[in-house]
């Protein structure tokens, strides 16, 4: 029930994540992508390559990985890097999402935290990427309008529910 329940929010993220992509950061001029607005991480290239850099270090973690790496390995990656990075990362979550089950949710990790080795359930990691995800979302939609794009606002997770029940 409660696994059931976190893939629900999870696919949610994962609409709202390609629908602020497709709609508002892809509609901008390439140029625009690394544009510093003055806001959170700066550029959308630097705001979106830490956010798909966050989602692998915590998937990693979920895994066993106590020295998580980076998605984001070149120095100045195109919109189009990023987003292929991030496809990469997101198709691993949904992977890992599928699979997940009401016990290996609640199951303690070791992990390592900048610098700080800590026990934790795994829910803890699953909801800030979600919370994560869900507070940079709303950064990059600002973004995108600093930029002079249009952003639109994340759909209520009650729409998304509703149009997922038929």
């Amino acid at each position: 029930m409660i696994a059931a329940a976190v893939r629900e929010l999870f696919e949610y993220q994962i609409r709202e994540d390609r629908r602020l992509w497709d709609e508002a950061i892809m509609a901008l001029p390439a140029t625009a992508f690394k544009v510093d607005t003055g806001y959170s991480w700066g550029t959308l290239q630097r705001e979106c390559a830490h956010v798909v850099d966050v989602m692998q270090a915590s998937l990693e973690r979920l895994h066993g990985i106590k020295n998580t790496t980076v998605a984001i390995t070149i120095d100045d990656p195109t919109r189009e890097q990023v987003r292929a990075a991030w496809d990469i990362v997101e198709g691993q979550w949904g992977s890992y999402m599928a699979d997940l089950d009401d016990q290996r949710f609640t199951r303690e990790i070791d992990i390592v935290y900048r610098d700080t080795a800590m026990r934790t359930p795994m829910w803890q990691t699953i909801f800030h990427v979600l919370n994560h995800n869900t507070l940079h979302r709303a950064e990059m939609r600002q973004m995108v309008v600093v930029l002079g794009g249009a952003a639109g606002a994340d759909r209520s997770f009650s729409a998304h529910c509703l149009a997922s029940s038929g």
